[in-house]
């Protein structure tokens, strides 16, 4: 018969192997669209959806967006600009400013993007339903908890 310990550690063990596992599928971002984001990573990608999502993109409010530096953001735009999937302008009244926008090629992405995050949230929602409020309540204090905990270690800014 196992001791109780020996739960708590098979537990807490299988518990980290499954977290460990969820963080990997929780980073990619094909859902079903794998040829579509060939030789973009994660970052490139989120980087592209908000400058689809923000107003007169420059490289300060798409590092704040992102929680990133400015020069992180400068050397993806760099990489996104030789692929054709932004382009840069300026306004005719400041030509101090860089701003940034998608161009047709990076528009596709970023709706096929967003197509991704539709999918991915109605897969988890099957899910989800599958539990009563009360165990929801639980998976929901327990995964706040380790946000909680990789915003602390990583020193992530909460958006």
């Amino acid at each position: 018969m196992e001791t109780k310990e020996g739960t708590v550690m098979n537990s807490e063990s299988k518990l980290i192997k499954e977290i460990m596992l969820f963080q990997e599928y929780a980073s990619t971002i094909q859902y079903g669209e794998k040829e579509a984001f060939e030789g973009i990573n994660l970052a490139e990608v989120h980087c592209i959806n908000a400058i689809g999502n923000l107003e007169q993109a420059n490289v300060t409010k798409i590092a704040k967006k992102m929680c990133m530096t400015r020069g992180a953001i400068s050397k993806i735009n760099k990489k996104l600009l030789k692929r054709s999937l932004i382009e840069s302008y300026q306004l005719p009244n400041n030509q101090k400013e860089i701003y940034y926008k998608l161009t047709d090629a990076g528009l596709k992405l970023y709706d096929i993007h967003a197509k991704c995050h539709i999918k991915s949230a109605q897969k988890k929602i099957s899910v989800i339903k599958k539990y009563t409020l009360e165990e929801q309540n639980i998976v929901l204090k327990f995964l706040s908890e380790m946000n909680t905990l990789f915003k602390n270690q990583e020193g992530i800014k909460k958006k």
